[in-house]
């Protein structure tokens, strides 16, 4: 499973991307088998401008071709990393592909 993590307007040292990849990975290791990869995308939509503009996007791209995205916009960047994990919105997503591989999964 290959976990790629960018960054738009966020300033991430590279040890902290390899991090994200690797707790990313953990956390989903389970269902390697049908996930070809994850894109984790951070922004700060707003800038400096402040507000609830951080946001965490995990697109896990399945080998099936289907996908699933999970969104979660805070007022930090940790916040918003730690709500996309802690929701398990990608692993309940999982488990519902696997029982009925037949239902749409797009969050």
């Amino acid at each position: 499973m290959n976990v790629n993590v960018q960054a738009h307007h966020v300033a991430l040292p590279s040890h902290a991307a390899r991090e994200l990849a690797h707790r990313a990975g953990l956390a989903l290791e389970r269902f390697s088998s049908g996930i070809a990869r994850i894109e984790m995308t951070l922004k700060d939509i707003n800038g400096p401008r402040g507000g609830k503009d951080k946001e965490c996007v995990v697109r896990a791209e399945l080998v099936d071709g289907r996908y699933i995205v999970v969104i979660d916009r805070n007022v930090s960047m940790r916040r918003s990393i730690g709500n996309a994990r802690r929701k398990d919105r990608v692993r309940s997503r999982l488990r519902r592909h696997k029982e009925a591989p037949g239902d749409g999964l797009m969050a």
